[in-house]
This record gives C-alpha cells, sequence and structure tokens, in this order.
C-alpha cells in the first residue's frame, strides 16, 4: 500500500532529492501519515502526501482528516467539497477537486475548499490591481486592492522548500505573488536625499547628531506632546546609533544654515503603502519662523509626488495648539477630536486627527 502511494506521488512530483534543511522544515509543519491515512490516500479520498522524507517517511497535515469529519465521511467527502463551487461552475469544482487529491494544495497552510477559493480571488485580485497599475502608477484603488490582495494570501500561503522549486520547476508560490509582487509594485523606493526647500536642507542622521538633537528633545517643553520623556544625552545617542532611513520610514533632520533645528518624519502605512502619517518637531529657538511648516510642505509633496500616497494624515495631542495650527497652515483638515482615547504620561488625553 504504502508503495503504490509513493509511486502516485513520484508520478505526480517526479523524483527529486530532499536536503536536511527540506527535512526540517517538513517535520515542523506536518506529521508521518499512519496506516488509516494512508489506506484513504490509496483508496482516492485524501490528497497525496505533502512530502516524503529523505528516508522515505511520507509526511502529511496534521489535519488531513478533519473534511472528512466535516462531509459527514468519506463517502460524501467529494459531493461536500464540490458544494463549495455553484453548480453553474461545476467544471472548475472537479478541476479543483482532482488538484485536492494530487497535493497541488501543499502552497497552503490550511487546505480546504474555503482557502482554495481564497487562494484563486487573491490571485485573481492581484493580477486585476496589477494591469491597472500599469496604466496608472499612481491609481489609489488599485493600490489599496493590491495591498490587500497580497497581505490575505500572504497570511494563507506556507514558506515552503528548495525541494518545492525542483518539483514546481521554478520559483515558490510566494515568491510570485506576494515577495516579487511587494517588491516590484508595493515597496517604498527612497528619494534622492538630502532635499532642499528655500531656506532648509532635509537629510539623514549622522553619527554625531546626538547634541543636537538631545538640545531639544531633552527640552520638557518640547516633550510634553510627544511619545517620550525628555531625553537624557544618552537616549540621544542611542537614537542616533537606531535611527535608520527605512523605504517605509522616512526621518530627516532640518537643517537652517548648516544648524539642526528639527526633524521630520513620514511613515507609510501599509499594505498598500499609499497612505502615510506626517510628523515634526523643531528647536525652541527656530520656533516661529515658519520652518517646521517648510519642512512639513516638502514632505506633503514627497508623499504625493514621490510616492504616489492619496493619504496623509497627522496625530497629535489635542493640546498641542501650535501643531493644530501648523496642520491648518498646511491646508489639512481636522477631520476627528477624539475624547480621551490616547494614555500619554500618566493621563488619559484627547487626540486630533488631520489629514
Amino acid at each position: 500500500m504504502s508503495e503504490s502511494v509513493h509511486r502516485r506521488y513520484r508520478d505526480v512530483n517526479g523524483d527529486h532529492p530532499m536536503t536536511e534543511a527540506d527535512d526540517t522544515y517538513v517535520r515542523a509543519h506536518f506529521v508521518p501519515a499512519g496506516t488509516d491515512v494512508l489506506a484513504l490516500i490509496e483508496a482516492g479520498s485524501l490528497p497525496l502526501p505533502s512530502y516524503y522524507l529523505s528516508d522515505g517517511t511520507p509526511m502529511v497535515p496534521a489535519d488531513l482528516r478533519d473534511p472528512v469529519g466535516w462531509a459527514g465521511g468519506v463517502e460524501r467527502l467529494h459531493a461536500w467539497f464540490t458544494s463549495h463551487w455553484d453548480d453553474a461552475d461545476r467544471a472548475t469544482a472537479e478541476e479543483e477537486w482532482a488538484a485536492y487529491l494530487s497535493g497541488r494544495y501543499v502552497c497552503l497552510q490550511t487546505v480546504t475548499p474555503l482557502r482554495i477559493r481564497q487562494r484563486t480571488g487573491h490571485i485573481e485580485q492581484i493580477e486585476a490591481a496589477i494591469l491597472r497599475l500599469e496604466a496608472d502608477p499612481r491609481d489609489p484603488v488599485a493600490r489599496g486592492s493590491l495591498g490587500e490582495a497580497v497581505a490575505g494570501l500572504d497570511r494563507i500561503l506556507l514558506p515552503m522548500t528548495d525541494y518545492d522549486r525542483l518539483r514546481l520547476g521554478g520559483p515558490l508560490p510566494a515568491e510570485v505573488w506576494v515577495h516579487d509582487v511587494r517588491r516590484d509594485h508595493l515597496t517604498p523606493r527612497l528619494p534622492d536625499l538630502p532635499l532642499h526647500t528655500e531656506r532648509l536642507v532635509l537629510r539623514r542622521t549622522h553619527p554625531g547628531d546626538a547634541a543636537a538633537l538631545q538640545s531639544y528633545y531633552g527640552d520638557p517643553d518640547v516633550a510634553a506632546y510627544l511619545l517620550t520623556d525628555p531625553w537624557t544625552p544618552r537616549a540621544g545617542e542611542d537614537h542616533v546609533r537606531a535611527n535608520t532611513v527605512e523605504d517605509h520610514r522616512l526621518k530627516l533632520l532640518i537643517e537652517l544654515d548648516g544648524r539642526v533645528v528639527g526633524d521630520v518624519v513620514l511613515m507609510l502605512q501599509e499594505p498598500s503603502w499609499s497612505m502615510a502619517e506626517v510628523g515634526w518637531v523643531v528647536h525652541p529657538d527656530a520656533a516661529g519662523r515658519g520652518i517646521a511648516t517648510e519642512a512639513a510642505a516638502a514632505l506633503l509633496d514627497l508623499a504625493f509626488e514621490h510616492y504616489g500616497c492619496h493619504r496623509v494624515y497627522a496625530l497629535l495631542d489635542a493640546r498641542n495648539h501650535r501643531s493644530a495650527a501648523l496642520c491648518e497652515r498646511l491646508g489639512m483638515r481636522r477631520e476627528a477630536h477624539k475624547i480621551r482615547d490616547f494614555w500619554s504620561k500618566g493621563e488619559w488625553t484627547d487626540s486630533f486627527e488631520y489629514a
């Protein structure tokens, strides 16, 4: 019995070697098939094993038999499975049943008709969104749809192994539909830096900037409405070491006449990266000169023109009247006044959302 199942498995998947790393992955995600399971597989009632270890052990999902119980017995499994497709789509239902029995859906964390249909739907949604983005890379609906579908597919796919590349004859489903799509269509690209405005230079943080940052982040008045307490000199050093510019998070120092007078940040949001949060902090000595407005306006331009965002918002403590006024100077609307929704420095505070 076991050998006849193994022959069918090789007919479907080919005869490829399993490495030690492949074995380790499979043992972590699958369980050995018992004789009762192998008997059902041989009878064509359950899918072929997902893998054979290098020592010949057939491996299956731990929940392989669950659909039998949901269907009300082995004899009703086919009818239960195909009932997840409309009668008008009967041919597709039978094709999916054959694919299910062949073990084709080894890529899924849970192999059920619902997950199979979700996989198909996500891929179709990805393909449609990419077509729209090829016509208009800034299309916010296409970016939202693509981000949703990629995230949904990522949640249901397994990472798989090098062995799977051999039997599939190419890249893995997660590589094709998740990693490559994110890289080509969703991953933000950094702009050329530094940025220049009429008076300012917006640049990356350098190792020698700790003292300049601590000079205003260490001010209790500046920190009053921030998420952190006033910085110590050590905190400034730690921040400089940790603060790297990432594809989705752009924090830039504001330089005026060669002196650091504040910083601005743009944080793009998953899954579509077409929305972003903007924030700013300015040295008290430079307040009242339009510096934060000029720097933040440059980041808004960057968000819409370079990153193709369709929405940029700012979240702030409702007591921070200066930041609220800055938002309004930038043309942002106050969309929400939330009552005591944010825990800050020992108390519940109100917050504003501008966009």
